[in-house]
């Protein structure tokens, strides 16, 4: 199968959509030729699809009657996930959001696919949570974790079915997102808050930029904003390479939050080295070479803390951090294609040694239970897809 890709796709998709496109060029162009042929698939390319499309039969099956999926609303405290007493086993909107991509990942839509009633369930409930004076999408306590995946998913159902309620819904959240951006040029989980932290950046980044490659307006200053603080993050001494958690108050450092950070600036059209200006006039290398390194050195499935030994049992960050990680390493095969080879060699041969009989994953967010599991399952679909490119945000 043959997919084309163009080079004008801002300017094309901005004049559909009836949106002034000029204020979003500061993303940076996608990276990537202008036609993109599908090799005809190997052996090992038709078990991860069976695998997948395994993942995604448990997906529909656990898919509520309104649409949505169910998780605990919660939020990281700590190293753990920390459950909300009035938000357990309620409909998940970000969790919802992300299980929908799974579908269209594998190329199903909302008017097309084996999954599509899904699809067009889930897009239903989505829309149906979000505040039309404000474009603020939220439930049972979710916040801008799952706003930003509900808008990244608005944005890829536009760009398959140029529905005018979905881009008018699209629109509004996207507002809300620029809107909510604080002084430091980030965000964090509640909007407005004053301080800021990368894996909340990343999110909303993904969702504008999303926004931007099917014509939505993004002000130039959010862009340039967020990319001053996403550079502010990079660490150039202590474990060069990697991006802290948080610029002035928390500046840890893990696999998670430097794969967001290469993400993060992979979204705003920075795939390798560049050097800037810093506060003080000096100038600043930022190098992602080094960046790619620190994941190859950090992959969690090395790490044993990341999952209890001998069991399919993962933590709060595994998908996380391997969601983002799998995409910096695919946008990376332009410096070496070798290196997101063996990534995905590795994603491929560990995750279908996690998955559980009956097609689904688990972890501490969705939880343990496989006949419930929504987010991992998802999750792992989603990244086990990428490399067929029918999400337009994961195209190189």
């Amino acid at each position: 199968m043959t997919r084309i890709i163009f080079a004008a796709l801002l300017l094309v998709t901005a004049c559909l959509a009836g949106v002034v496109a000029q204020d979003s060029p500061e993303f940076g162009p996608p990276r990537g030729e202008e036609e993109v042929r599908d090799p005809k698939p190997t052996p090992q390319d038709l078990e991860v699809q069976k695998v997948v499309d395994k993942g995604l039969k448990h997906l529909a099956s656990i898919q509520n009657n309104d649409g949505s999926w169910s998780n605990d609303v919660g939020n990281k405290l700590g190293n753990s996930y920390q459950r909300n007493i009035d938000g357990i086993g309620k409909p998940h909107l970000g969790v919802t959001a992300i299980c929908c991509m799974a579908f269209m990942a594998a190329g199903h839509t909302p008017d097309r696919g084996e999954f599509h009633i899904n699809v067009s369930k889930g897009l239903a409930f989505v829309l149906s949570n979000i505040d039309r004076d404000t474009g603020w999408i939220s439930n049972y306590g979710t916040r801008m974790y799952s706003h930003a995946f509900c808008s990244m998913f608005l944005a890829e159902v536009y760009g398959q079915t140029r529905d005018p309620v979905v881009l008018s819904n699209l629109r509004n959240a996207i507002r809300f997102i620029v809107e909510s951006q604080n002084r430091q040029g980030s965000w964090r989980y509640v909007p407005n808050q004053a301080d800021s932290d990368m894996s909340i950046c990343v999110c909303q980044l993904q969702a504008l930029r999303a926004a931007s490659n099917v014509g939505v307006l993004v002000p130039k200053k959010s862009i340039e904003d967020a990319k001053d603080y996403v550079r502010k993050s990079y660490n150039t001494y202590a474990s060069p390479g990697s991006f802290k958690y948080q610029i002035d108050w928390d500046d840890r450092s893990t696999f998670a939050l430097t794969a967001a950070g290469v993400v993060a600036l992979q979204s705003l059209g920075e795939y390798d080295t560049h050097t800037y200006i810093g506060p003080s006039g000096q100038t600043i290398k930022l190098d992602l070479n080094k960046s790619i390194s620190y994941l190859l050195a950090a992959r969690p499935d090395r790490v044993a803390s990341w999952m209890v030994p001998g069991t399919r049992v993962c933590d709060y960050g595994f998908w996380y951090g391997h969601y983002y990680a799998a995409q910096a390493m695919y946008q990376y095969q332009f410096v070496s294609k070798r290196t997101w080879e063996e990534w995905n060699k590795k994603n491929r041969e560990h995750f279908m040694r996690l998955q559980h009989p009956n097609g689904a994953w688990t972890d501490e967010i969705g939880g343990f239970d496989p006949d419930k599991n929504a987010f991992a399952t998802a999750m792992a679909c989603l990244i086990l897809s990428i490399p067929r490119g029918y999400l337009p945000i994961f195209q190189n």
